[in-house]
């Protein structure tokens, strides 16, 4: 069998609040680069903000 919908295949849906959204900043140069050297902008920063406790995660959140 190839192609087709089948019962349980696909992504599964996420919760609204838990979808990622894209969010534009401006950072300096030098930030810029030395993010860009640890991996993803986006990971590290997030990663950093939940480490340091800044803000909290819902139960349900999976990294």
């Amino acid at each position: 069998m190839h192609g087709g919908k089948r019962k349980g295949s696909g992504r599964k849906r996420v919760a609204n609040y838990l979808r990622r959204e894209l969010v534009t900043i401006r950072l300096p140069h030098w930030m810029i680069l030395q993010l860009k050297s640890q991996g993803e902008i986006g990971c590290v920063i997030e990663y950093q903000l939940l480490k340091s406790e800044f803000i909290n995660q819902p139960s349900d959140y999976k990294s």
